[in-house]
């Protein structure tokens, strides 16, 4: 199976690399800047799964136009607010068997998506890790939470047989794959958890530990969280109570360092995932009331208005 990433930051790089190191056929389309700095320093994982340094196969948007040879899977590792540009990079490798894997945030992508490449090539995915590429270019793997899930939507007996070959292909050392019967619910329970740590983190200016260290912080982060899951559950797809009491503890935890990877980016000064994340869960709350959401996406645009001013 020839399998094309697109991109190598954190999700990109990490997960496309450890294909790469357990002898998948793996390619990655880069921009200009990230493939000469992997050629020069190779492509650096950093991780309690094991350190490895990799020169994978690379190829940039005007080599893959000049080919035109499809690939069999696209793993779509993007930024959202990044799809457009990405999806006119990587089309030319798209044929009449290709599937796209986005591990992208949100839902809005599968509609854009859809729209470009039909429903029939687009499966459902999501990832939940902890990393980030470091100035270096290094991706840093900071725990060992290593998920990657997919499937078809729907799935069915028809899609059966592809769905086992994708898994068989991305069933590698480092980290854990799940073909999902429902990745769309999956997709959802992803969703309202990273909207909840970044409106928590974005409003509080501050990790979910910190936060809750304040006069008032307990209640403060507890009303996010039950926010965002009520805009979940009034869309069919109620948090899990594996999820709901990991995330109580998570933000009940005065001593917690997490953070959003949104609000990482905001405090780096890089564009921000707030319409994708924020925005859109807004857009679908069911008349579900979500103050603190639409206080962190003021906050969230603002802050980009500013960025592109002082561009």
């Amino acid at each position: 199976m020839r399998i094309l990433v697109v991109g190598a930051g954190a999700v990109g790089g990490y997960y496309g690399g450890r294909l790469a190191q357990a002898g998948r056929d793996v390619t990655f389309l880069l921009r200009d800047r990230r493939a000469a700095q992997i050629r020069e320093r190779g492509l650096n994982l950093i991780s309690p799964r094991g350190d490895v340094t990799l020169h994978p196969a690379i190829v940039s948007a005007e080599q893959l136009r000049s080919a035109a040879q499809p690939y069999d899977l696209i793993l779509l590792s993007t930024k959202s607010y990044a799809l457009d540009a990405a999806m006119d990079d990587f089309a030319p490798a798209v044929g009449s068997n290709t599937l796209v894997l986005p591990l992208l945030n949100g839902m809005q992508h599968l509609d854009t998506l859809d729209a470009r490449f039909g429903r029939e090539h687009v499966l459902g995915g999501t990832v939940r890790i902890m990393a980030e590429v470091l100035p270096n270019g290094d991706v840093w793997q900071h725990n060992p939470l290593d998920q990657l899930t997919f499937g078809f939507r729907p799935a069915t007996v028809d899609n059966a047989a592809r769905a086992a070959q994708i898994l068989e292909q991305l069933t590698v050392h480092g980290f854990s794959t799940t073909n999902s019967p429902d990745v769309v619910a999956d997709m959802w329970q992803k969703w309202w958890l990273l909207a909840a740590i970044g409106t928590a983190c974005v409003l509080s200016d501050a990790s979910l530990g910190e936060a809750r260290r304040t006069v008032g912080g307990e209640e403060f982060n507890r009303a996010v969280l039950d926010e965002c899951m009520a805009v979940a559950t009034a869309n069919g797809h109620a948090p899990r109570a594996e999820l709901i009491e990991e995330m109580r503890t998570r933000f009940a935890d005065p001593d917690s360092t997490v953070t959003s990877s949104m609000y990482r980016d905001m405090k780096a000064g890089g564009e921000v995932e707030a319409d994708q994340i924020l925005g859109d869960l807004i857009r679908r709350a069911n008349g579900v009331p979500t103050p603190l959401l639409r206080a962190a996406f003021v906050r969230l645009q603002i802050y980009q208005s500013r960025r592109i001013a002082t561009a």
